[in-house]
């Protein structure tokens, strides 16, 4: 499969999830007992909630900060040569971009699946992060390989 369609399949996916939970608005409920919750949630900060404000000062920052992160990313995966290196890259920036247009247009991102040890509660996350987290342990697995063949 092309690079620009993995791309445009994850972007896609991820958006489409976000805005029919948000239109639809489904009850909370339990996916998988005692790991796995749907519940909704507005997060204004980034990973873990951190930095999470109503100050317009931060939100602009945070904005500012993710659209060079994302930049910066978009670069690196330009410079990339190894097919598993532009996928991970490719997983990060569908994960961010959809996270990014959600906080240009509505302030926060909407957080969906809650993850948790029976009543230990982790975090919240949406599709965009697990995509995120998925790039970065491509990433990681490749730069293991390279380097161990080295």
């Amino acid at each position: 499969m092309k690079p620009t369609y993995i791309f445009l399949t994850l972007l896609f996916f991820d958006l489409v999830s976000k805005f029919a939970l948000n239109y639809f608005e489904p009850s909370s409920m339990t996916l998988v007992p005692g790991i796995l919750d749907y519940i909704l949630i507005k997060n204004t900060g980034i990973a873990l909630s951190l930095l999470s404000s109503d100050s317009l000062a931060l939100k602009y920052l945070l904005l500012i900060i993710i659209f060079f992160a994302l930049l910066f990313l978009f670069n690196e995966y330009k410079k990339s040569v190894s097919y598993r290196q532009k996928i991970g890259f490719l997983f990060i920036l569908s994960g961010g971009l959809g996270n990014f247009i959600e906080r240009i247009f509505f302030g926060s991102v909407t957080d969906f699946l809650h993850l948790r040890f029976l009543d230990t509660s982790l975090f919240v996350f949406n599709l965009a992060d697990l995509i995120i987290t998925i790039g970065a342990i491509i990433l990681i697995f490749e730069w293991i390989l390279n380097t161990s063949e080295k």
